[in-house]
C-alpha cells in the first residue's frame, strides 16, 4: 500500500513538472503567465465581471485591474459597463485574444499528443484512469 503523504508529494512535484513543460508551448507574444491565465478565464467562461475574474484567479481587485489593462493594452480583451450594472465594469475576449488563445492550447496539445504517441496501449490506459482521478481530485 502507497503512503497517501508520499504519493502526495509525489503527484504535486509530477503535476508541478508536466505544467511547467507545457508552459514552455507560448504563442509568440509578451503575455505572462498571471496574463495567459486570466485570459483563459475569459476564454472558457465568457463576459464576466471584473470581480469575478478577480475571484476567479484568486487575486485582489486592483492586482485583476492591472492586469486587465495591460490585456486591453495588448489587445486581448475589451472592457465595457454592465447593462445590469453601470457600477461594473465586464471583461470580453477580442478576436485577437481569441485566437492567442486557440493557438497557445493547440500548442500545448500538439506538444503532449507527440508524447503520448511514444506510449503503450496499457500507459495510455493508466493515464486516461489518472486523468479522471485528478479532475475529480480537482472538483473537491
Amino acid at each position: 500500500m502507497t503512503d497517501t503523504a508520499e504519493l502526495a508529494g509525489e503527484l504535486r512535484l509530477a503535476v508541478h513538472r508536466l505544467t511547467r513543460r507545457l508552459r514552455q508551448e507560448n504563442p509568440p507574444d509578451d503575455l505572462t503567465l498571471s496574463q495567459i491565465s486570466a485570459l483563459a478565464v475569459v476564454f472558457r467562461e465568457g463576459s464576466l465581471t471584473a470581480g469575478d475574474l478577480a475571484a476567479a484567479e484568486q487575486v485582489r481587485p486592483p492586482s485583476m485591474t492591472r492586469m486587465i489593462a495591460a490585456l486591453e493594452t495588448a489587445g486581448m480583451v475589451e472592457r465595457t459597463t454592465n447593462p445590469a450594472d453601470a457600477r461594473q465594469v465586464m471583461v470580453s475576449i477580442t478576436e485577437r485574444g481569441r485566437s492567442t488563445m486557440e493557438t497557445y492550447i493547440r500548442l500545448r496539445e500538439q506538444w503532449l499528443t507527440e508524447q503520448l504517441a511514444d506510449l503503450s496501449g496499457d500507459e495510455l490506459a493508466t493515464l486516461q484512469r489518472a486523468c479522471d482521478l485528478l479532475v475529480r481530485l480537482a472538483g473537491r
